[in-house]
C-alpha cells in the first residue's frame, strides 16, 4: 500500500486568496414578547455585568479599607 497524503486543513491565507469581506453573516434571532423594562436589560446585558463587577471590586476595596482605618484606631 501507498502512504496516504496528509490533507490540508489550514485556510490559505496567501495575496492571491479568496476575500471573505463580502460573506454574509447570520445572526440567530429570538422572536421574544418582553414588556420594555426586561427588553432593554436583555439590550445592555453586557454593560450591566461589566458594571456590576466594578461595583463588588469597589465595594470590596471600600470594605477592606474600612476595616484597616478600623484596626488602626483600636
Amino acid at each position: 500500500m501507498s502512504k496516504s497524503k496528509k490533507k490540508r486543513n489550514k485556510k490559505y491565507t496567501g495575496q492571491d486568496a479568496k476575500s471573505t469581506d463580502n460573506l454574509v453573516r447570520i445572526r440567530k434571532v429570538n422572536a421574544v414578547v418582553r414588556s420594555p423594562l426586561k427588553q432593554w436589560l436583555y439590550d445592555h446585558r453586557q454593560f450591566l455585568k461589566r458594571a456590576a463587577i466594578a461595583i463588588v471590586v469597589v465595594g470590596v476595596v471600600i470594605f477592606l479599607i474600612v476595616q484597616a482605618v478600623i484596626a488602626i484606631r483600636s
